[in-house]
């Protein structure tokens, strides 16, 4: 009987042996990679297994729960659509504060869910060109650059009428929270015959928003004629006008007895009227509007009526100091 008993007590631990235990739990770990801004189809590679980003930017990896450290990186080469490129610049909520600029990223864990963000820099295919007050095209060759500073502190001078490539997108790390925001820039100068068109900072712009950049650079006429200085009557067959840059601009006077110079920008000019029949007329003018203006110019029937009058005052002191003379010289008598 006792053998009996031990047969069969083996035998049970025998089937306990060789049943099937439990299954055990397996915790998975989801990685969430979120882009600012938010790009489609960035490449991102996770221990060796890769994806791409989704319509809200952002792609998953899922793994076991283990207390390895893992590997997380990303592919920025070709990021560029019509117009636009990006560039990785950092990580946030990487862990390990060393490596927020790498691309690649190591000694990641896998114990609890958690999200890191990838930032990138935008820029942006800008093209310039200018337009007067009444909003007619500028020629390139008036106003062939323009000079813009960022508000990071960059100043860049970009030619009129070709394209540049300029940063619109920079990412914000504040208070362990990585953002994106967009870059503006204002405006300097757009210099035209050696003088600045347009007042420095009025006009701004941001390249995310306006890839067409239309800056307002204001060109006025100024209209002169001359007129005798004593008869009033009209006067010169020229006006030549010496602009900032000490160029000179020579326009004949029409029917009207008159000549305009058009499209010069607001600065000082010397004007000088030609060809009249007397001494040289030059006179200082400070344009900031479309104007006219008459120069006086002394001909030489001035002069000579000048010297008439100077003579006949002359002739009448000295026949009056005769006369004196004379009534002197009687008294004595």
């Amino acid at each position: 009987m006792a053998y009996v008993v031990r047969w069969l007590v083996l035998v049970g631990v025998v089937l306990v042996g060789v049943a099937p235990s439990p299954a055990v739990a397996v915790t998975e770990i989801t990685v969430t990679v979120r882009t600012t801004p938010r790009l489609v189809g960035v490449p991102f590679t996770f221990d060796g297994q890769r994806a791409v980003t989704g319509a809200g930017g952002t792609v998953s990896f899922t793994g076991a729960h283990d207390f390895a450290p893992h590997a997380l990186a990303v592919d920025d080469h070709g990021l560029a659509s019509e117009g636009r490129q990006f560039t990785f610049s950092r990580w946030a909520g990487q862990r390990d504060p060393d490596q927020a600029f790498r691309r690649t990223v190591q000694g990641l864990p896998l114990r609890r869910d958690y999200t890191v963000t990838a930032a990138f820099t935008a820029r942006f295919r800008v093209t310039v060109r200018c337009v007067d007050q009444e909003g007619r095209a500028v020629p390139r060759d008036r106003v062939p650059y323009v000079t813009v500073r960022s508000d990071t502190g960059h100043t860049q001078r970009l030619s009129v009428g070709q394209s540049v490539w300029l940063d619109g997108l920079l990412p914000v790390y504040r208070k362990s929270v990585l953002t994106s925001r967009k870059v503006g820039y204002a405006l300097l100068s757009a210099d035209a015959y050696g003088t600045n068109t347009v007042d420095a900072g009025r006009q701004r712009f941001q390249p995310a928003s306006h890839q067409e950049v239309v800056f307002t650079t204001p060109f006025h006429d100024l209209t002169v004629s001359a007129r005798d200085a004593v008869f009033g009557s009209a006067s010169g067959r020229a006006a030549r006008i010496t602009l900032p840059d000490g160029s000179v601009r020579e326009v004949p006077f029409g029917t009207g007895r008159s000549a305009t110079l058009r499209d010069l920008p607001h600065g000082q000019y010397e004007v000088e009227v030609t060809g009249g029949q007397g001494l040289r007329a030059v006179q200082q003018v400070r344009l900031s509007r479309t104007q006219s203006m008459q120069v006086r110019v002394v001909s030489r029937a001035d002069l000579a009526l000048a010297a008439g009058t100077v003579g006949v005052l002359a002739a009448g002191l000295l026949l009056v100091g005769r006369r004196m003379r004379r009534r002197r010289g009687g008294e004595r008598g």
